[in-house]
């Protein structure tokens, strides 16, 4: 899933709970819960740029824009705490992080979180049609509205 899937996710997770602590382990395994279900991604990032680095880089800058965008919007109308969307979102994004660390540096200490990605993206496997490709990343932002506006 993309990052902005996941912190729809993490902001819906805190409505149910109120401690921070708490909020970032639920969100940090929520994360792989998620990356369980296809969603188009498991044939990993591509992009315009030959240097896959400069891929990444791309995308963490433009998933961390939007990020910021849902925090700006959500957050004035939010009847819970900063902190605790922060160490939501946090929880919820960190894996992909470490992930992404591992793969840019291949520094041995975060090669857990490489493994990690891979089993949760491998525990379910469908091959998708293009037309649902991305569709199932739809399943967040059904979750997110649930919460908010009906529960």
């Amino acid at each position: 899933m993309f990052l902005t899937a996941h912190s729809l996710i993490a902001l819906s997770s805190t409505k149910f709970i109120n401690d921070p602590i708490s909020l970032f382990f639920v969100n940090f395994f929520l994360h792989y819960v998620f990356d369980a279900i296809p969603h188009g991604e498991e044939s990993g990032i591509t992009g315009g740029f030959k240097d896959i680095n400069k891929d990444v880089a791309l995308f963490v800058i433009i998933e961390s824009l939007f990020i910021t965008i849902i925090l700006c919007l959500f957050a004035p109308y939010s009847n819970y705490q900063m902190t605790n969307i922060i160490f939501a979102i946090s929880g919820a994004c960190l894996p992909d992080f470490l992930w992404g660390l591992y793969r840019v540096t291949h520094w041995k200490i975060f090669a857990w979180a490489d493994k990690l990605n891979n089993l949760a993206h491998k525990i379910i496997k469908i091959k998708q049609n293009s037309i649902l490709f991305y569709s199932t990343q739809l399943i967040p932002i059904i979750i997110f509205i649930i919460t908010f506006y009906f529960l």
